[in-house]
C-alpha cells in the first residue's frame, strides 16, 4: 500500500503540487480596527463583495463598472439610460436584471425600461449622482456581483467578529478578516500570529525587528483629514480664526499636510489656497484686534489629544488664550466652540452636505456664506468639467478666506504583513 501510495504521488505530483498552491485554497487572515455591522462593512471589503453601477477611478472620476456597457445622458441631463452587460449573475446564481437595481436615492425616480435597461431621472441636473452609483449593489443577504461572496460569518455582541470571503475568480486568495474593537487589540493579534495582516495608524517599535515581517507606510489623502472644526456662530470673528490658525503648529511634512476639503489627488483640488502656514507674528497681528480669553476644545478620538496639548500650548503662549481640552464621543451642536476631529472626504469635490447654510445636521460648523452656498449649488448643476473644477476651486479659495475650520492632516496608515 505504501509503494501504491509513494507511486500515485510521483506520479500526480504535478497535479498535487498546483492544488496545493492555487490562491484558491489559501487563505491570508486579515486584521481589521472597529465595530461593524453588515450595513457598515469597510469600504475595501464592500467593494470586493459587488459593484455598483459606477466605480472611481484613481483621480476620483466616476466610470462605468463593469455591470454597465454603457451610458446615455438625456431630456439636459436629467435622464441618465444605463445598459447593462446581459451576462451577468448573481452569487446565488441568478440572472442580474434592470429589475434588480433598488438604490433608494432621495429626488432620484428609477424606471426599468427592459431587462437590460434602465432610467434614472432627476427633478434638476445633479452632477454627483454618477459617484453615488458607485455604491454596491445587493440582494439580501449580502449576495453580491463581485470577484468574492461572503461564506461564512460570527458576531460578538451584535458586532462582526468575522467574515470569511471565498474567490468566484481564479488565482485569489480566501480572505479571513478578524475584527477588533482597538488597536491594541489588533496589534497584539498580528504578535500572537492570529493574524497575517493589519493596519494601524502607529507603528509598535518591536514590530520593526520582527523577521518575516513587511512593513509599508502610506499617507492616506483620499478618506479624511483631521481639522479643529469652529463653531462659526460663537467664534464667529473671521479674523479671531484667522489668527488662531496662524497659531496652530502644523506638519512639516507636505505630503502629509491637509491645506483643503477636497483630495489633493482629485481633478478639482486648488494647491493654491491660503495655507495658514504657522506664522507667531501674523497670529499675533490678527489676534490683537479681535481677542478672545478662552475656549474650549472637544475632542472626538483620543489619538488626537497629543494633537490637541501641542494646539492648546501653542495658543496659550503666542495669543495667552486659556484653552481648556474635553475628550466626548459625541458632541453637542448646538453647544461647542472647536472640536479637534477628523472630516470626510467624498470621491466627488461636491462639499453641498458640509458647508451649505441649509445642511443644519451635517455642517458642524453652523457655517453660512452666501457667495459659497452660490458655488455648491453651481457645482452640482454644471457639467462641464472645466467649468465645475472652476467652480470648487473658487469654493476652496473662499471656504480658506473664511477659516471655519484649521485644516491639519491626512492620517498615516502602516501596513504590517507576515511574509511568508
Amino acid at each position: 500500500m505504501g509503494c501504491i501510495l509513494v507511486s500515485l504521488v510521483f506520479a500526480f505530483r504535478i497535479q498535487l503540487f498546483n492544488f496545493i498552491n492555487n490562491p484558491r485554497f489559501q487563505t491570508r487572515i486579515i486584521g481589521i480596527q472597529g465595530l461593524y455591522t453588515l450595513d457598515n462593512l469597510p469600504d475595501e471589503i464592500v467593494s470586493k463583495i459587488s459593484y455598483g453601477l459606477t466605480i472611481n477611478s484613481e483621480d476620483d472620476k466616476p466610470i462605468n463598472s463593469p455591470l454597465v456597457e454603457s451610458l446615455q445622458l438625456q431630456n439636459n441631463n436629467q435622464d441618465y439610460v444605463f445598459t447593462l452587460n446581459p451576462n451577468l449573475y448573481w452569487q446565488n446564481g441568478k440572472k442580474f436584471t434592470a429589475y434588480d437595481i433598488n438604490y433608494q436615492i432621495e429626488g432620484i425616480t428609477l424606471d426599468p425600461i427592459s431587462p437590460t435597461a434602465i432610467k434614472m431621472s432627476v427633478k434638476s441636473p445633479f452632477v454627483p449622482l454618477l459617484t453615488t452609483l458607485s455604491k454596491p449593489l445587493f440582494k439580501k443577504p449580502m449576495i453580491g456581483l463581485g470577484d468574492y461572496k461572503i461564506q461564512s460569518i460570527t458576531y460578538k455582541e451584535g458586532y462582526v467578529s468575522t467574515l470569511k470571503l471565498i474567490p468566484m475568480v481564479e488565482n485569489k486568495q480566501t480572505l479571513l478578516y478578524r475584527f477588533y474593537s482597538n488597536e491594541k487589540d489588533l496589534s497584539d493579534s498580528y504578535k500572537i500570529g492570529t493574524v497575517d495582516e493589519i493596519q494601524i495608524n502607529s507603528l509598535p517599535q518591536e514590530l520593526t525587528k520582527w523577521n518575516n515581517t513587511k512593513i509599508s507606510q502610506e499617507i492616506v489623502t483620499t478618506k479624511k483629514y483631521s481639522a479643529i472644526f469652529f463653531n462659526t456662530q460663537i467664534i464667529s470673528n473671521k479674523q479671531t480664526r484667522q489668527a488662531l490658525a496662524y497659531a496652530t503648529p502644523k506638519t512639516n511634512d507636505k505630503n502629509e499636510r491637509c491645506i483643503s476639503p477636497i483630495s489633493p489627488i482629485s481633478w478639482a483640488y486648488n494647491p493654491t489656497v491660503k495655507n495658514y502656514n504657522y506664522n507667531e507674528t501674523r497670529a499675533k497681528e490678527l489676534f490683537d484686534k479681535n481677542k478672545i480669553e478662552k475656549i474650549s476644545i472637544a475632542v472626538t478620538d483620543r489619538n488626537l489629544l497629543s494633537t490637541a496639548e501641542s494646539i492648546k500650548n501653542a495658543w496659550k503662549s503666542i495669543l495667552g488664550i486659556d484653552a481648556t481640552i474635553t475628550v466626548e464621543n459625541q458632541i453637542d451642536l448646538n453647544n461647542f466652540e472647536a472640536v479637534l476631529s477628523y472630516g470626510s472626504i467624498p470621491h466627488d469635490p461636491d462639499q453641498y452636505l458640509f458647508w451649505h447654510s441649509t445642511q443644519t445636521s451635517t455642517n458642524i460648523t453652523k457655517f453660512n456664506n452666501s457667495r459659497i452656498d452660490k458655488l455648491l449649488e453651481d457645482g452640482r448643476q454644471t457639467f462641464d468639467q472645466q467649468e465645475r473644477k472652476n467652480i470648487y476651486q473658487d469654493f476652496q479659495k473662499f471656504l480658506l478666506e473664511e477659516s471655519p475650520v484649521i485644516f491639519l492632516s491626512y492620517p498615516t496608515t502602516f501596513t504590517i504583513s507576515r511574509v511568508k
